[in-house]
């Protein structure tokens, strides 16, 4: 998860400078499901309690580390988020709110393969908030245009629907959206 997000979070030097005080939001739907089926396994396949990979598992190593390949050391937090209508935009709020007093956040979305949707892929998006920027595209969030059916496609993406949100926004004011795809 860690890598997923770190890697995804660098393409943002490419696009614009990051402050050193930037702040990180990272939206995920559970910190790392890998850890977590090691350490389930440890404990109920072989009895052995590894505390260790618990506590690895509920800290915010995967914003610490993004914040790390960005060069900042602004505020840092994982918000737990899925990919439905209610909870998805979490972090993005919570990023527009620390933005109150000037500032600059970095927003992202992170997922790492899970069974329970084997249909999709892994990846991260990510997105770079400043107030009164003098260049980008302005956000404004409600429900409208928020599109939650969609058809099957591949490939599918678990945050599906922020990245149709975020090039829906960036179409409108006729911007591209650039695409990193990592083998």
């Amino acid at each position: 998860m860690s890598l997923i997000a770190a890697l995804g979070a660098g393409q943002l030097k490419e696009q614009c400078e990051i402050r050193s005080d930037c702040a990180v939001f990272l939206g995920t739907p559970f910190s790392s499901p890998s850890v977590f089926e090691k350490m389930a396994d440890n404990v109920l396949n072989h009895h052995a309690a590894m505390p260790f990979d618990f506590i690895a598992n509920l800290h915010n190593s995967p914003v610490f580390h993004t914040a790390q390949a960005l060069g900042t050391h602004g505020a840092t937090l994982v918000v737990a988020a899925d990919n439905n209508v209610d909870t998805c935009f979490h972090p993005l709020s919570l990023a527009m709110q620390s933005l109150q007093n000037g500032g600059q956040a970095a927003v992202g979305w992170a997922y790492e393969y899970q069974a329970a949707h084997a249909d999709t892929h892994e990846g991260s998006i990510w997105i770079v908030l400043e107030p009164g920027a003098e260049q980008g595209v302005p956000v404004v969030l409600n429900d409208e245009g928020i599109q939650t059916d969609r058809p099957s496609e591949k490939p599918q993406y678990y945050w599906q629907n922020i990245a149709d949100w975020i090039e829906a926004v960036m179409a409108h004011e006729g911007r591209d959206v650039k695409k990193y795809t990592l083998a």
